[in-house]
């Protein structure tokens, strides 16, 4: 997982890959016989609306399961007089948090038509993508045009057109934001272009984003059953063998899912379909450094909510202006001589040699606040180099296991992983690292190496509790998957996952709390570190 900082605008343009857009094939979309009902479906009672808009806004962690599919007999959508779309039968998939509707993709059996629009009017429309407000759900489906469930198999579309999408509006850390309730983003695939409308339906006036144009779904790659088959193949495969966390799965009967989405993989017809199905095959591991690509895009897999406890303009109201380096650390000091050093990426292999300017200048420090909340991992071995900063002789932060045979609880020798002292000094004031649901992978290897030094203080929430030390698959069909290999624990022997690194300090606050005036996490820190009788502060740096 890649790291991110904070304060992207719920409304920033992304940039995506320019590609072409073809009509998914009509045997997903086509609404089934059975899942016709007689009486229609009320859906704003189906997902009662508990969220509304907030400042700031909050991304939302979303599912979309067979549940959430629908067959609805008709759409349309109008704003004021400058806007109308009109589709027949449609399959409707709905992306869901806490049983709020985030999102809606529709995509009608037959192509439907933009009647009224300030570019596009007259043009095919092949699917539309949906963000509204939870409370308005009703109004942008009536219970008169929703005849029951659809197709189960129409989830995998509508979580692929949501995770390409979604970042085009409302959206924070590519997860979806509640607009205001007048707000609805349409977004179409015509056949001419990507079509991307933000309306004001209390105003009743529409504004076109042409820059979406050049940024379509990408386009569909045909493939035949044995392509297919044999990519699913290799990959279950390479999983039962390699594989090391099956241990701590014990729920996952790996060969009933080989069973069960194989047929899948057979009836697929196109690269994203086997993907699909591959990522289907996945997902019970529940692990969070498994992941499908086809192409350019990423296939939905697991995923579950790991919102950021922090907020990147709260730590500069907090300790002053931050000085970025851009290469993965930021750093800045209070007035009162409290150190603030943001580690934030372990990508760059200067990084190393930059902490150590930084240290250089903060050495007279009497504290320190070490933040890896925003980190998502990548190199182990910048974060040792970091930690060893801090440490006073070599010490064992973490262990791990590979597998050993053809059995799943084949495992080999517990490996011991050791961090070493480095550099001229070692700072010696105390320091508080802060962590949290986002720190994941190498980044939760770096908390433990800190956690071994014997003045620092581990503070905030849960890690995300996912490691792997990787290896890709490579299908030949366009279509990578990442595989985990080892089982990685704490130095005490238990798994990382699913638990993560438990701080020695808690501090709970909801994701409402982090404002860019408010950040709970990093006041308890400094006001932590402030309880020392100013008497008793030395310097980091010893003279």
């Amino acid at each position: 997982m890649s790291s991110r900082k904070p304060g992207d605008s719920a409304l920033r343009v992304p940039q995506v890959i320019v590609q072409t857009v073809v009509f998914l094939i009509a045997a997903v979309a086509g609404p089934s016989a059975h899942a016709r009902q007689e009486q229609d479906v009320n859906l704003a009672s189906r997902y009662p609306a508990s969220l509304d808009a907030s400042e700031p806004p909050v991304g939302r962690s979303w599912s979309c399961d067979a549940a959430d599919i629908w067959s609805v007999r008709s759409f349309s959508f109008t704003c004021g007089d400058g806007f109308a779309v009109e589709l027949g039968p449609s399959q409707v998939a709905f992306g869901v948090h806490q049983g709020n509707v985030v999102w809606a993709y529709v995509q009608p059996d037959a192509p439907g038509r933009v009647l009224r629009a300030p570019v596009g009017t007259g043009e095919e429309v092949r699917s539309i993508f949906l963000r509204f407000n939870p409370a308005v759900l009703g109004h942008v489906f009536p219970p008169g045009t929703v005849v029951g469930q659809g197709k189960a198999a129409f989830a995998a579309w509508g979580r692929r057109a949501a995770t390409w999408k979604i970042n085009a509006a409302w959206q924070s850390g590519n997860l979806p934001v509640i607009p205001w309730r007048k707000s609805i983003v349409v977004d179409l695939e015509t056949s001419v272009a990507r079509r991307l409308f933000m309306t004001d339906t209390e105003a009743g006036t529409v504004k076109y984003e042409p820059f979406f144009e050049r940024r379509p779904l990408p386009p569909l790659t045909p493939v035949t059953e044995t392509d297919s088959l044999r990519a699913f193949d290799e990959v279950w495969e390479a999983f039962d063998r390699e594989y090391a966390m099956f241990g701590v799965r014990p729920g996952v009967n790996w060969a009933k899912l080989r069973e069960t989405f194989r047929p899948r993989a057979a009836a697929a017809r196109t690269t994203y379909e086997t993907a699909a199905a591959i990522a289907d095959l996945l997902r019970p591991l529940e692990d969070l450094h498994v992941w499908v690509n086809c192409g350019d895009e990423n296939v939905p897999g697991y995923s579950r909510s790991r919102p950021l406890n922090a907020n990147w303009q709260a730590a500069e109201a907090l300790v002053g202006p931050l000085r970025d380096s851009r290469r993965g650390a930021a750093w800045a000091r209070t007035e009162d001589g409290i150190a603030y050093l943001n580690v934030y990426a372990l990508s760059d292999a200067e990084l190393p040699d930059l902490v150590d300017k930084m240290l250089e200048t903060l050495g007279d420090s009497w504290g320190l606040v070490l933040d890896l909340r925003f980190n998502g991992g990548g190199d182990e071995l910048l974060a040792r180099a970091i930690a060893g900063r801090f440490l006073d002789r070599p010490r064992v932060y973490s262990r791990n296991q590979y597998r050993s045979g053809p059995k799943h609880d084949d495992l080999g020798p517990m490996l011991d992983r050791v961090v070493e002292p480095r550099g001229p000094w070692r700072f010696e004031a105390p320091v508080v690292v802060l962590i949290g649901p986002c720190t994941m992978s190498s980044a939760e290897s770096f908390a433990l190496m800190l956690a071994q030094a014997p003045q620092t203080t581990t503070l905030g929430d849960r890690t995300a509790g996912s490691s792997a030390n990787p290896r890709r698959i490579e299908t030949g069909l366009n279509i990578t998957v990442n595989l985990p290999r080892w089982i990685d624990r704490l130095p005490d022997g238990r798994p990382l996952e699913p638990g993560g690194v438990e701080p020695e300090v808690y501090v709970k606050a909801a994701p409402e709390a982090f404002t860019p005036r408010s950040d709970p996490v990093l006041l308890c820190a400094l006001e932590k570190l402030r309880e020392s009788p100013a008497e008793s502060r030395r310097p980091g740096r010893k003279p």
